[in-house]
């Protein structure tokens, strides 16, 4: 675990361009442990996880959304001081940092990625002066958690959220393809299941979300492996 923490803060300072921001984990947003006001401050109560993303668009979209890549991996490290949550991830080279409130019960949380900072950078006469602008992710939602039987538990989710998208874009320049991104706004909701196992907890999550932006429907799958 504490590789992990390394390695997470290690590459914080490498990932300084997007390549995607979509909502984080629910699940494991919801599974950070809270820490009491009686514990040690530094001794840290963080939850770390890897998400394998996978994006299914549904019935005929428009072309912009047939390029959206369909598969994605995230990381993603939370901490909790009482009810205040609060982590940052990676989704593919994009950096992300969230903020919110978590009982055992609900959980609400907002999040941005880095490019709302950078574009104040921005000069105004400049032609790319909106290239953060752009960039821009982020988002809110919301959790509702019901506990089962041996540790499992479940959650209802909610969101609204610009979603900074990656494509293969095409050009007759060197390289030919390269990674690229658009945005849409959207909103949805879904579900997941939380599943103790000997050394991990392993996360389901489905999201049906309505793309705004393109007028289209999605269907979000996302396999968690918290720690």
């Amino acid at each position: 675990m504490n590789l992990f923490k390394i390695l997470l803060w290690a590459f914080a300072f490498l990932f300084m361009v997007g390549c995607a921001t979509r909502p984080p984990s629910a699940a494991i947003f919801m599974t950070t442990k809270k820490q009491e006001a009686s514990q040690d401050s530094s001794a840290s109560n963080g939850v770390g996880g890897m998400s394998l993303i996978g994006l299914v668009n549904l019935k005929e979209n428009p072309y912009e959304i047939k390029k959206e890549w369909n598969v994605n991996v995230a990381v993603q490290n939370g901490y909790r001081n009482g009810y205040f949550a609060y982590g940052f991830g990676f989704q593919l080279l994009n950096s992300y940092a969230y903020i919110g409130f978590a009982s055992k019960h609900f959980g609400a949380m907002a999040w941005s990625n880095i490019f709302p900072l950078m574009s104040f950078l921005d000069e105004p006469n400049d032609m790319d002066s909106d290239f953060f602008e752009d960039n821009i992710g982020f988002g809110v939602s919301f959790a509702e958690q019901f506990e089962l039987s041996n540790g499992k538990k479940v959650g209802l989710t909610q969101h609204f959220s610009r979603t900074v998208a990656a494509y293969t874009a095409h050009g007759g320049g060197f390289p030919a393809n390269w990674p690229s991104v658009f945005f849409y706004y959207e909103f949805g909701g879904g579900g997941y299941i939380t599943i103790p196992l000997q050394k991990i907890t392993l996360g389901i999550e489905t999201r049906y979300s309505r793309n705004y932006t393109y007028k289209a429907n999605q269907l979000l799958l996302m396999v968690d492996f918290i720690m």
